[in-house]
């Protein structure tokens, strides 16, 4: 079976930062761009080189079958285009819209769980093998929640002010090809 990529933006492609961290990639590899949000809002964009043409090789062998996963939402292809990546759907995520209360206050947070782990677990009862990058997830998830997925999944949770390294994408890429032979 094709593994699904949930792929998330701020913190995974997009670093959070106004400085990019050299240790990660080189000064030369990073890539500053903007994409446009909900309410027309722009917002700056800080990628590295290697991310972007390591997610365009998964989509164009067709190793992985991505989709956003981001509270971009439907906005993720502003995001896409703006990177000069594929077009990639918006994983379907009702409980997004559940979110709101629970953004707006912490207490409510600590009773529920985190909006973006029911779609992941959708694709691991469908089947399909999971690669889910989220750089939220060494928060949020919580062992209990990956009950069960065994070798099913992988979760990557890259720094928040560098989005995926080198050795991420090395580990995510060995975990593709051991998926190959399934």
């Amino acid at each position: 079976m094709l593994p699904v990529w949930l792929l998330d933006i701020d913190g995974v492609i997009n670093a959070v930062t106004d400085d990019p961290d050299t240790r990660v990639w080189p000064r030369d590899q990073w890539v500053r761009t903007s994409a446009v949000s909900a309410h027309g809002l722009e917002w700056p964009l800080l990628a590295a080189r290697p991310v972007l043409e390591f997610l365009r090789r998964v989509h164009d062998e067709g190793r992985a079958e991505i989709r956003w996963h981001s509270t971009w939402q439907s906005h993720a292809v502003n995001v896409g285009t703006a990177l000069g990546l594929p077009s990639w759907p918006v994983a379907e995520c009702p409980e997004f819209a559940e979110s709101d209360a629970e953004i707006a206050s912490p207490l409510v947070v600590v009773r529920h769980r985190w909006w973006k782990l029911p779609t992941a677990q959708r694709v691991i009862d469908d089947g399909r093998p999971l690669v889910w990058t989220d750089d939220d997830a060494r928060h949020q998830l919580r062992r209990r929640d990956r009950a069960g997925w065994d070798a099913w999944a992988l979760v990557v949770a890259p720094p928040v002010e560098s989005g995926l390294t080198s050795r991420q994408l090395r580990r995510i890429d060995t975990w593709l090809a051991q998926r190959e032979s399934w």
